[in-house]
């Protein structure tokens, strides 16, 4: 795709040229350096040498994607290119070349038979008429797409657009998707990939037909809003007198080690009898398949045949297993991986919490981190506690079936044994009085913090193991370097000595003890069911400035006694918002260190329409006057405009008065969904209007 920015070329590749060499990232990022027996064990299941000549890798099976009836899925052009050369068909693909050699037509025969396998999965998604690529556009780059492929050109992150230089590892390519397939199609493998591709490396990330539409129009440049318009994929005309030699090709190339294929065309194990020649060649034999393998890949592939009969260890395995994955595009584990510079300006998040909002938590020692139980779950596709991450956690399918257990055993240390837990205690170290604040930043169940926003700690019992958990609390930095949790137990030492006599061991266990146990909530949440922080305009009216949702940041908030309500947009110098009842919960506003966007304590709620044809207005400020009554000052149109409400039974009085300029009178508007009355007696530069909810 000629917008496609490949990144990669500026990184080291063997002979064959950027995209000859089968991309296997982690290899290529962990391994390729210094070529390795591990790097080589990788190698050889992911390039699916284990297929064809068995052997234990100890890593999860990959299998070659879903290829009978392939011309549903794919052009029959496409695909006979592909046949002829994966690599130039597709840059990095690890499919190796079986018909170098053959006749031209052995591609199309090939691709005769396959049409006349029916597939296990029909297509699911059917054209849809709505196609947003630009939508599209920003979810590719956003949601975790581009952990893996190559950002494009034309997207700015918020972050700035980084250099080439910033780029240390390659990405995985994509094919001339354009000739390949179109929108429905394309759409309906985002949606599900694990349906045509079990084995899980391309895992699934989208749970919205929408965004799966929406990034498939991106990715296929699919300018109409109409996804109908899309061309289908043309159907194959029949010639049976291919099959036959279609279906005897697949049988001598062997395709059924890779894919699953009828008995009539099976491919029986051939053992590895030698540890030279044949596919490690850099010219293969005729009939042997051809990968092109850069050096660094080969002499990995060497090393590992040498040691192949080595039982690695749990931890190896489980390195490996992830690199596999690409878990390292954006986990970090033991110090190595994770997005580089140039990656992390794609994640996206919230920035008050620093890099913890940004980026997927580190998997170093996640095995004995997580309960066995939610751990499974998290592979699963549940679990999922960092709604604040945009970044999107895969489900990778059977690709994961016994990594959970591996994780644990490779992970695992010899238990240490800790106190018993005080739930009373832990309620206090937990809460804000007297305790160390832990409400300050992190939520509990429904309630949200005082402060930023960080994962909930109510479910901690279940999610966290409790040495873990010790060990944490004791120097998170040490785990998450540049996280803003700070240490309550500095070399050991509680800073809190009024709580267990500041016993460390006892005090850790009594947190974890009291959110296992479910029962209550820490102490310092205000009791904001009792009404203990909402303003009640009785006497006079009530002026509070916060952040809310219509208005924005710069809202003004005044609250009446007759029980309508008027939230002004300072920044647009407009009134945005009223309603009626219940005014304002200040509690957010007044103790939140970022404070969320608010929504009126009322009913009723009506707005203003944006200005979107009116003259710049600029606000200059209010005043209060005698009654408490705040009146709003602007400058539009070159007038000087005064706007002052005030409270009606059932309603608001709104007058305006300017002087100045040119303009007879500056632009005026009102809320819907309330009557309007005119006080018809104005006189000039002033006009009187009531808003009544009947």
């Amino acid at each position: 795709m000629k917008r496609l920015l490949l990144l990669a070329a500026a990184l080291p590749f063997a002979a064959g040229g950027l995209g000859a060499a089968p991309l296997v990232p982690g290899f290529e990022r962990f391994h390729a350096s210094a070529p390795s027996a591990e790097g080589g064990r990788l190698l050889y299941n992911e390039l699916g040498c284990v297929n064809c000549h068995g052997g234990d890798t100890g890593l999860p099976a990959r299998r070659g994607p879903e290829i009978k009836g392939a011309p549903l899925h794919a052009q029959t052009d496409w695909l006979e290119a592909f046949l002829s050369h994966p690599d130039a068909a597709h840059p990095g693909t690890p499919m190796p070349g079986l018909l170098t050699g053959k006749s031209a037509g052995d591609a199309q025969a090939i691709v005769q038979y396959l049409a006349t396998l029916k597939p296990k999965g029909a297509l699911k998604l059917k054209p849809s008429r709505h196609v947003n690529a630009a939508r599209g556009k920003e979810l590719f780059h956003a949601v975790g797409c581009v952990s893996c492929h190559a950002p494009r050109a034309g997207f700015a992150p918020a972050a700035g657009t980084p250099g080439e230089s910033d780029f240390t590892y390659a990405s995985l390519g994509f094919p001339d998707l354009r000739k390949k397939t179109n929108v429905t199609v394309l759409s309906d493998f985002l949606l599900d990939p694990l349906k045509l591709r079990p084995s899980g490396r391309m895992p699934k990330l989208l749970s919205s037909e929408d965004d799966a539409m929406d990034i498939a129009g991106y990715l296929l440049d699919f300018e109409p809003s109409d996804g109908r318009l899309s061309l289908g994929i043309r159907p194959l005309a029949a010639k049976p007198e291919l099959v036959a030699q279609g279906r005897a090709l697949v049988a001598q190339a062997r395709c059924a080690a890779c894919h699953e294929l009828p008995k009539e065309v099976a491919a029986a194990p051939q053992k590895l009898r030698k540890q030279s020649g044949g596919c490690l060649d850099a010219a293969p034999p005729p009939g042997a398949p051809r990968y092109a393998l850069s050096a660094p890949q080969r002499a990995a592939l060497l090393l590992y045949l040498a040691h192949a009969t080595e039982r690695p260890s749990l931890q190896n395995t489980a390195d490996l297993t992830l690199q596999a994955l690409n878990c390292g595009a954006c986990h970090e584990r033991n110090g190595s991986g994770g997005p580089d510079s140039a990656r992390k300006a794609y994640f996206q998040g919230d920035h008050n919490l620093g890099d913890t909002g940004l980026y997927p938590p580190p998997l170093t020692a996640v095995g004995r981190k997580l309960q066995p139980a939610w751990l499974e779950k998290v592979l699963s596709g549940e679990n999922r506690v960092r709604p604040y991450l945009r970044t999107r956690m895969p489900v990778y399918g059977e690709a994961v079936s016994g990594l959970g257990p591996l994780l644990a055993q490779a992970d695992a240390r010899a238990p240490k044994q800790l106190p018993g837990g005080d739930d009373a205690a832990g309620r206090k170290l937990l809460g804000t009085l007297g305790g160390v604040g832990c409400i300050t930043c992190h939520r509990w169940g429904d309630r949200p913090s005082l402060g930023i926003q960080a994962l909930d700690l109510s479910n901690l019992g279940q999610r966290i193991q409790p040495e873990w958990f010790y060990e944490y609390l004791l120097d998170p930095a040490a785990y998450r370097p540049g996280t803003l949790m700070p240490s309550f137990w500095p070399g050991g030492k509680a800073a809190n000595t009024e709580v267990l006599s500041g016993d460390t061991a006892k005090q850790i266990a009594s947190i974890y003890s009291f959110a296992k146990s479910a029962n209550g909530e820490p102490e310092g949440f205000p009791q904001t069911q009792n009404g203990e922080f909402e303003l009640l305009p009785k006497e006079r009216p009530i002026v509070q400035r916060t952040f809310m949702e219509g208005v924005g940041t710069h809202a003004i908030l005044v609250g009446f006694p007759a029980g309508a309500h008027l939230a002004y947009d300072a920044k647009g110098a407009r009134p945005a918002l009223a309603w009626t009842g219940r005014f304002f919960d200040a509690y957010n506003t007044w103790f939140s260190r970022f404070a969320p966007f608010e929504k009126p304590a009322g009913e009723r709620v009506v707005q203003w329409s944006k200005p979107w044809g009116a003259p710049a207005s600029r606000f200059l400020g209010y005043r209060v006057d005698a009654g408490g009554v705040p009146i709003f000052m602007s400058a539009v149109a070159g007038l000087s405009v005064e706007d002052r409400f005030e409270g009606v039974p059932n309603g608001l009085r709104r007058t305006l008065s300017w002087t100045g300029g040119a303009a007879t009178q500056p632009p005026i508007q009102h809320p819907s969904g309330v009557t309007v009355r005119e006080d018809t007696s104005h006189t000039q530069g002033r006009r009187t209007f009531t808003y009544l909810w009947e």
